[in-house]
């Protein structure tokens, strides 16, 4: 297996968007057995499962469902039929034989980029024909490769008007999910990335994006890590907001790590010791069962 960055990685690291060639796709664990086999031994009640509606202007929302009547055939089927959306978060820790491969692309990260790579998580994507991931960004770093299928990404300066920091901030405090107002005048300043299987690619920190299926089932690994300095980052934000509810002070985010921002992460740090409520839970409730009786395979649950 491998997972080739660019030469000079290092120097764009964080600034730029770094592009990889990998072999992993044609490993047997991405097949249609494959797959359905990881359904089947990923913990069932942390299988994140989304309905997506079409990108439109203002705060795009999604539908969080559940699937506890089907086996991992009958759910991939259900990928295959509706638009449906699945991640298997951290599938690297419950499921063993993907170590290996989490181990290969992290491994490669740190040599690239010359950092020690924090907070190894490796999940697996798995989305319908068509599906559109609404305009949103991410709280770790990510690196994004590409397994079946294709799709287009689309990524965004890291500005105020695009991603304004008390949205950032409600994320990182768990209030809401990770999606941000969109208008389509943004797309102005957007870089479009086209993805095919052996490829892969990470972005600068807090950059805002949101991605096109093709007319194909999609397959990726969304690979989240950490470097010290997006760590402190995360956890100044974090500050921020306390900052920004407490007071009438409207904190911004700087892109250097400094004195501040160090005191900042700091006291997020112990604040989230004193406060800790145990493991992340999505503020999205459950509205739909997948069912694949059902038009595009969802059962509503309420109304």
């Amino acid at each position: 297996m491998y997972v080739n960055w660019p030469d000079h990685s290092e120097a764009g690291f964080g600034r730029d968007v770094l592009l990889a060639q990998h072999d992993l796709s044609v490993s047997d664990v991405f097949t249609d057995d494959g797959l359905a086999h990881l359904l089947d031994v990923y913990p069932r009640q942390s299988l994140d499962i989304w309905t997506f509606g079409q990108e439109s202007e203002g705060l795009n929302s999604s539908l969080r469902g559940r699937a506890p009547r089907l086996d991992g055939k009958g759910i991939l089927e259900a990928v295959k039929r509706g638009q449906i959306w699945l991640n298997m978060r951290r599938a690297n820790i419950d499921v063993p034989e993907l170590a290996p491969i989490a181990n290969v692309i992290f491994d490669t990260l740190q040599d690239a980029s010359g950092r020690k790579i924090r907070k190894r998580d490796l999940s697996v994507l798995i989305s319908s024909p068509n599906v559109q991931v609404h305009y949103h960004l991410d709280i770790p770093l990510v690196a994004l490769l590409q397994m079946r299928g294709e799709k287009t990404l689309w990524t965004y300066p890291r500005e105020e008007m695009l991603a304004p920091s008390d949205f950032i901030e409600d994320i990182v405090h768990m209030k809401r999910e990770e999606e941000l107002p969109y208008r389509k005048a943004f797309d102005q300043k957007a870089t479009q990335y086209k993805l095919k299987p052996g490829m892969g690619f990470t972005w600068p920190h807090f950059v805002p994006h949101r991605v096109q299926d093709a007319n194909c089932m999609n397959v990726s690994l969304s690979c989240e890590y950490q470097t010290m300095s997006s760590f402190v980052q995360a956890n100044a934000m974090y500050t921020n907001g306390l900052i920004r509810g407490a007071t009438p002070l409207t904190p911004a985010l700087n892109d250097r790590v400094g004195p501040v921002s160090v005191a900042k992460a700091a006291f997020a740090r112990a604040h989230k010791a004193m406060v800790r409520k145990g493991p992340r839970t999505s503020p999205t409730r459950v509205t739909f069962e997948l069912d694949p009786t059902r038009e595009n395979c969802v059962r509503q649950l309420y109304g």
